[in-house]
């Protein structure tokens, strides 16, 4: 189909009562795994990346990388920073041709995420891109891509979240609500009472961060109650390395890189139809 901002897919979702995944990539063989499970189901997907991932790809190659993967696909397609951590990192996405950005302000008092989100807000606006926010704190395990910070989180404040929303003009948010980044290290308990009020004070579409390792009936539920984006990185990355040791061990002295990241690959294709499942997008478009 075509690639669209990340407000006009969860304007849909929300609209739908499903919820579309987000992934997180680093390379050729993640994206291309990421956007064949997505068409394969005829879902919508959101192909996202973090600093990091973005420094180590290059921006203006991933942008191209995923443009010229979704040529041929009938699918929507959004193209998303994840986690930026400054206006500036921000700017520089947009120029990459980024259709949608994120900035997480999540750190800071209130006054002054506000006042960037704002100021992020009328930037990428002006140029027709959407912009989620972020509002309590969302721990992150040591291997995710966004750094090494605390295991877990600073609860989302409903009030502060309905401020958030109205004075800084975001298109959806991110907020915490007992989710976190990377691998749980117990089973995660999200705060439902948080959700709904939050729901019903802000009204717009909702993001739900660290969605490896969540149950599948938590993530419907959490759909039923507005969040209409759903982040996995930690589980595409484990899944992937996880096949390629076996892969080589398996093979020892066989140089054919293709042959050796094959099996990975198709991991990552099966983990990302999984997920389009339990987000409840197959055969949306």
């Amino acid at each position: 189909m075509s690639i669209v901002t990340n407000k006009e897919l969860l304007t849909r979702a929300k609209a739908g009562h499903y919820a579309v995944p987000a992934f997180n990539t680093n390379n050729l063989e993640y994206t291309q795994a990421i956007l064949r499970a997505a068409d394969e189901l005829n879902s919508p997907v959101i192909i996202e990346a973090a600093k990091s991932e973005i420094d180590y790809m290059d921006g203006h190659v991933f942008v191209a990388m995923v443009k010229a993967m979704t040529e041929k696909l009938s699918i929507p397609v959004g193209i998303h920073l994840d986690h930026g951590p400054s206006y500036e990192e921000v700017i520089r996405c947009i120029n990459y041709g980024f259709k949608s950005v994120m900035y997480d302000g999540s750190s800071f008092p209130l006054e002054k995420n506000i006042a960037v989100t704002k100021e992020v807000v009328a930037a990428a606006h002006a140029a027709g891109i959407s912009v989620e926010g972020e509002i309590g704190v969302i721990g992150q395990a040591a291997d995710s891509p966004e750094g090494k910070k605390n295991d877990m989180i600073g609860l989302a404040d409903p009030a502060e979240c309905e401020r958030y929303v109205k004075e800084s003009g975001v298109d959806c948010f991110a907020a915490a609500i007992g989710n976190a980044h990377g691998i749980y290290t117990r089973k995660p308990e999200l705060r439902f009472d948080l959700l709904a009020e939050i729901e019903k004070r802000t009204g717009v579409p909702l993001v739900l961060h660290g969605g490896t390792g969540i149950p599948e009936d938590d993530l419907r539920k959490a759909i039923t109650m507005g969040v209409s984006k759903i982040n996995f990185s930690t589980v595409m990355r484990k899944g992937c390395i996880e096949t390629l040791v076996e892969t080589l061990n398996k093979n020892p002295g066989d140089w054919d890189l293709m042959k050796m990241l094959n099996p990975s690959w198709n991991k990552m294709k099966e983990i990302a139809k999984q997920h389009i499942v339990m987000c409840m997008s197959d055969h949306k478009v």
